[in-house]
């Protein structure tokens, strides 16, 4: 009873615990909060209308996540390895960070309002595009935000203004969805997108403030991260990026156009179910990646929050991923009876879920070790490589089966990335410690 009670103790004392643990009540109930409204608004709009809301989601998304250029995860590295009262370096980085942020995600955000008639084939989709278009700068933003936030570990803050935006997110998608329809579901993804850009920026401005009154000497012998060095680190990630957001882009097409919005529909609830199983090493990548950071000079401390992470996250992932596969049947129920075929699909993609959070704790381990260009190789054979294997399948099985045929082909290919950067991590860094 002793070592156990020792055990816990050091558990509960260690700061990444402690870390992780905000992180995770914080996304709980913002992604609880999604969950709930994603499954009402399927409910109400139907199999179709649903598939395109998912397509109009999906595509201020992925173009958000490109337009932010990989900031991040390069905020998050370079602010963890700033010292605490270190106000000019801190200040610096935020404001460069945001900096390219807004840029970036403004011209994003102007291209996605001039081609909307190119990406949708429905006049309503493409007016939803351009009118909702700007949910592009705020997404960016928020993704730099909270990486900036997660480099000054004030995961706190991060579960307060998460929690507040879940909230709003459950009270505007059931409400403007029921009186709005599908225009209703996106306003409330634009309002609920706007009010936590909003908080993230009160929480950096509030620390910076804390940091300036505390601190008597703001001046630090540290070389300024100009915004060439955050461009430079993030070129490859920027790369990572789009590598992904084309792929995941040209997968959705591919079932649109081979399969039909009803499988579209089936494909967007299952990736639903995917962001259920993959939650906490969702929550944990920007703590990791954090700790990682701040930890390179001791190797030890270093390589045990590697080994640990690896631990969680398989543990983390496998839970839920066996339960939520066990109760498919039923959650195809939930959904209603036009979700028929769900419960396969959500097999699959719980499979190869287990997959995707071993390779998150590679994947931040070589960007905290600076090796970006490795996981853009990783990233191109796994999104690419999961296309060329979907085609053939959707071309033949799409027709009554292209939900499924997507998710195996991601599957496939999750493996095959898994495989690969333990190879490369075990040649890269581990032969050389």
């Amino acid at each position: 009873m002793k070592i156990i009670s020792a055990l816990i103790s050091k558990i509960k004392d260690s700061q990444i615990a402690k870390d992780s643990s905000w992180a995770v009540i914080g996304s709980a109930v913002s992604k609880c909060a999604a969950m709930i409204v994603g499954i009402i608004i399927a409910r109400l709009l139907g199999v179709d209308a649903f598939g395109e809301y998912g397509m109009v989601k999906s595509t201020l998304f992925y173009i958000a996540v490109f337009s932010t250029f990989g900031l991040g995860s390069t905020a998050n590295r370079y602010m963890a390895q700033c010292q605490a009262n270190d106000y000019s370096s801190i200040y610096n980085i935020i404001h460069n960070s945001i900096a390219i942020t807004l840029i970036t995600s403004s011209i994003m955000a102007v291209l996605l309002f001039t081609c909307a008639g190119f990406i949708a084939d429905e006049p309503h989709l493409v007016l939803i595009l351009r009118y909702t278009s700007f949910i592009v700068i705020f997404n960016a933003i928020n993704t730099t935000q909270l990486g900036l936030l997660s480099g000054l570990k004030l995961f706190k803050a991060i579960a307060i203004n998460n929690t507040i935006s879940g909230i709003a997110t459950l009270i505007l998608g059931v409400t403007l969805t029921f009186y709005f329809s599908l225009s209703g579901a996106v306003a409330a993804l634009f309002a609920s997108t706007m009010l936590q850009c909003i908080l993230n920026q009160l929480s950096l401005h509030q620390h910076l403030k804390t940091i300036r009154q505390s601190s008597s000497d703001n001046i630090t012998n540290r070389p300024a991260t100009t915004i060439g060095h955050l461009f430079r680190f993030s070129l490859p990630i920027a790369m990572q990026e789009s590598v992904y957001v084309s792929a995941s882009w040209i997968r959705i097409m591919l079932i649109t156009s081979l399969a039909g919005y009803d499988e579209l529909g089936l494909y967007t609830a299952t990736n639903q179910c995917h962001q259920i199983i993959i939650f906490i090493p969702n929550v944990l990548r920007n703590v990791i990646l954090s700790h990682l950071s701040s930890s390179l000079n001791d190797n030890a401390r270093h390589k045990q929050t590697f080994s640990t992470m690896i631990k969680i996250n398989l543990v983390s992932t496998m839970l839920p991923a066996f339960a939520i596969a066990l109760f498919s049947p039923i959650i195809e129920q939930i959904y209603g009876d036009s979700f028929v075929g769900l419960a396969g699909v959500i097999v699959i993609t719980a499979i190869s879920s287990i997959f995707e959070s071993i390779c998150d704790i590679y994947v931040q381990e070589f960007i905290s070790r600076g090796h970006n260009w490795i996981t853009l190789l990783g990233y191109i054979v796994r999104n690419y490589g999961s296309l060329l294997i979907a085609l053939p399948l959707l071309l033949k099985y799409g027709n009554q089966n292209g939900a499924l045929m997507a998710f195996v082909a991601i599957m496939i290919s999750q493996i095959i990335y898994c495989i690969m950067l333990h190879m490369l991590y075990k040649y890269k860094i581990q032969s050389k410690q």
